[in-house]
């Protein structure tokens, strides 16, 4: 993972279910810079650190991006099912 995403920050995959807890509760999408101040506030993860989560859950199949707006795709949807809010 790092390989392919190497600003990917140490707490990526707590910052992924957070994320993902985050769209799951706003309806299931978020405008980018939303999601950009909520990532840096709760994770430190801005900048360098967000485009590389966010390219990450975008590829891993989770969310899809449509320019200015995040949204849970059917597999994140079923994931966010399984966290505990």
């Amino acid at each position: 993972m790092r390989d392919r995403f190497p600003f990917l920050p140490e707490n990526a995959e707590a910052a992924k279910k957070g994320l993902i807890k985050h769209l799951a509760r706003s309806g299931g999408s978020c405008p980018i810079g939303d999601l950009h101040t909520f990532s840096t506030q709760r994770y430190g993860a801005g900048h360098q650190a967000f485009s590389a989560l966010m390219e990450w859950l975008v590829a891993d199949g989770v969310l899809m991006y449509d320019g200015s707006t995040f949204h849970l795709t059917d597999k994140g949807l079923e994931l966010s099912k399984g966290m505990l809010f």
